[in-house]
This record gives C-alpha cells, sequence and structure tokens, in this order.
C-alpha cells in the first residue's frame, strides 16, 4: 500500500476493510446507503452498510452526497475537526475511513485531495497525532490516494 509522511505525521493508505485495535480515533460515516438498480420499473433496492472500526472512539463524516454544496470544504472541515479532537484528547493513531464517501458517489479525486491537504495542514502544526490510516474503499481511491500524497505542494497551495 502506500506510505508517506508530513513533518511528524506518518501517513498509510490501506484498502479496506481494516481491522485494528490501536487506532485511538476513527473518523467514518455512521451508516452507508447503498442503491443497487434492480432493473425494475419501482426502483432500486436500498442496502445499508455499517462500518466497524475499532477504534477508541470514533467521529462521523457528515452526510455528503454530489449535490452538497462546496462538498470539498465539508470533507476538509471534517478531517481538520477529527485531527484537532485528536490533538486535544492526545491521540497518535488516527484512522479515517471513505467507503461512506464512495457510496454517495463523492469523486475519489476529491476526497483524497481534502483528506491529504487536511492531514498536511495539521502536520505544521505542534501535534500528538503521529500516524493517520485512510482506508480507501476501492482501488481507485487508492490511486487518488497516491497522486494526491505525491503531489501534495501542488494541491494545497
Amino acid at each position: 500500500m502506500t506510505e508517506c509522511s508530513f513533518d511528524s505525521i506518518r501517513i498509510k493508505v490501506r484498502l479496506g476493510p481494516y481491522k485494528d485495535d490501536k487506532l485511538d480515533l476513527a473518523l467514518m460515516s455512521s451508516s452507508v446507503l447503498a442503491e443497487v438498480d434492480s432493473g425494475a420499473a419501482s426502483g432500486g433496492l436500498g442496502i445499508t452498510i455499517q462500518e466497524q472500526p475499532s477504534a477508541e472512539k470514533a467521529e462521523y463524516w457528515p452526510v455528503l452526497t454530489m449535490d452538497t454544496p462546496n462538498r470539498r470544504s465539508v470533507i476538509y472541515e471534517a478531517v481538520k475537526n477529527t485531527l484537532d479532537t485528536a490533538n486535544r484528547d492526545e491521540a497518535e493513531r488516527i484512522g479515517i475511513f471513505t467507503l461512506g464517501l464512495e457510496v454517495a458517489r463523492v469523486p475519489s479525486w476529491e476526497v483524497a485531495e481534502e483528506i491529504s491537504k487536511a492531514v498536511y495542514d495539521h502536520s505544521k502544526l505542534t501535534t500528538h497525532v503521529r500516524e493517520v490510516v485512510v482506508v480507501a474503499s476501492s482501488p481507485t481511491q487508492v490511486s487518488s490516494f497516491q497522486y494526491a500524497l505525491q503531489n501534495i505542494s501542488v494541491i494545497s497551495s
């Protein structure tokens, strides 16, 4: 998988599912509703998926869709707030789970760029956070994170 560092924070990108009892705090979707096209005229079937990280504490993504205004800034702020909470709680290992964002069809490059920028900006502060594990839900998201992390100086300017 992908690993890099921003100052004192190590970032690891993993393809889910991911179980690790050593996460201090996780950012995840409270529930994920996926609509599956059944081919019927009456519409699709709904499937609900619940992310279950084994972190000591969890925070949740706001509900996002393709129609959410300013969804990039919403993603950035959610990650920033989670990192601020982690720092305040002296948490060292953070997990960021992206399954709900993918199910909501938020473009993977937007997710990767905003999460990467938020971690990069946080790394410039004095922080207790030492490791951020991003749990991507598809190979496409992993690829988007590889690009974002390798090009953070361009993306964050």
